[in-house]
């Protein structure tokens, strides 16, 4: 708005004020009129009112503006002062932010206004730093974590750690040392970006999650089916693991189309079940929310055994699908940091059901 208009207001507005006020107030014209009635010649009714509009204008209307304009604005000067001091402090505002230091009311407003720019300005920049950052969250976070963070106080960012029962599935590349090695790096960095996208698209379908990429391996969690849930974690997770070296294998041939036809890759994956530890784990600078316990390292030895194209399961789950799973029943082996033999599978396909 217009300065001048502004003043124009508010001075049409403390006249009108002055005058209603004066006919609100019969003794403004009983002590009026003894001064002046002998020197004025009119009528009864007009004559009040000519008094009442006289005084009310020049007495009550321009002490009113002179009131709001300079005693009241000098008062609302220092608590904006401080307060302009205050928010300068706490970098809500910029530091060369100055307000005007003439004692008029429209001065003031003239800095509320540009303070309320600035603050339009910072929401509008706080939104999208806002809406970067969650973006970045959904990126590198597991959705429950980005959700559970998302519902805790500013303060209460720590998640305590839960022991849960699930499959964890392992994957890994086989012969992605080699690739890394002789290939160029686009050619490297697209493998391992088609593949973990696929990977990742792949263990959401099938209500699990990727907990963390690992160089090139992917580590995921299916956690048990909730009650009355008409699926099993494991059945998902194996169901993950063909899906997941079917569409392998479609990537590969298109790699090797585009990049090399003698290229050499391969994708082995390892899964076992039973209860693991889900938490924070880390320094007091830096913490990361994984997976640990047996069932973790269970699956990362079962990988470690596949060949290309292998899906090894361990007993736990073999015994809970044995109905349902097409398998070759592989050699006792000796589990890395474990005593004796474990009965493995290597899975071929999952039976129909009819």
């Amino acid at each position: 708005m217009n300065k001048k208009l502004l003043n124009l207001i508010i001075f049409v507005f403390c006249i009108i004020f002055g005058v209603m006020l004066a006919f609100g107030y019969e003794f403004v014209y009983n002590t009026i009129s003894d001064f002046i009635h002998d020197n004025i010649h009119l009528k009864e009714s007009s004559y009040k009112i000519f008094i009442l509009i006289s005084v009310g204008i020049i007495y009550i209307g321009f002490l009113v503006y002179f009131f709001l304009s300079f005693i009241l604005s000098g008062f609302a000067l220092e608590i904006f002062d401080y307060l302009v001091k205050e928010m300068r402090k706490k970098q809500l505002l910029p530091v060369n932010f100055n307000i005007k230091k003439k004692i008029y009311f429209l001065n003031i407003y003239d800095d509320i206004i540009d303070i309320f720019k600035i603050f339009i300005r910072l929401f509008i920049e706080i939104k999208q730093d806002k809406d970067k950052f969650s973006k970045v969250l959904e990126m590198h976070l597991d959705p429950n974590v980005k959700k559970e963070i998302d519902e805790r106080d500013i303060n209460e960012i720590y998640i305590g750690n839960k022991t849960k029962t699930g499959t964890i599935l392992f994957s890994d590349l086989r012969g992605f040392t080699y690739v890394s090695e002789f290939y160029s790096p686009d050619e490297v960095i697209m493998i391992l970006n088609e593949y973990l996208s696929e990977s990742t698209r792949i263990i959401n379908k099938y209500h699990g999650r990727v907990n963390k990429y690992i160089g090139d391996a992917v580590l995921a969690v299916f956690e048990e089916a909730p009650k009355y849930a008409d699926y099993m974690d494991q059945d998902k997770a194996v169901l993950a693991a063909l899906d997941m070296q079917v569409q392998f294998q479609l990537l590969f041939k298109k790699w090797k189309e585009k990049i090399n036809p003698l290229l050499k890759i391969g994708l082995g994956i390892g899964l076992s079940r039973g209860q693991f530890v889900v938490g924070n784990i880390g320094s007091e600078n830096r913490m990361e929310y994984t997976v640990i316990g047996d069932t973790v390292n269970m699956a990362n030895r079962l990988c470690s055994l596949a060949k290309d194209g292998d899906i090894i399961i361990s007993d736990d789950i073999y015994k809970t699908m044995e109905n349902l799973l097409v398998v070759d029943v592989l050699e006792p082996v000796e589990i890395k940091g474990k005593t004796g033999k474990y009965n493995i599978y290597s899975v071929k396909t999952r039976k129909m059901l009819i």
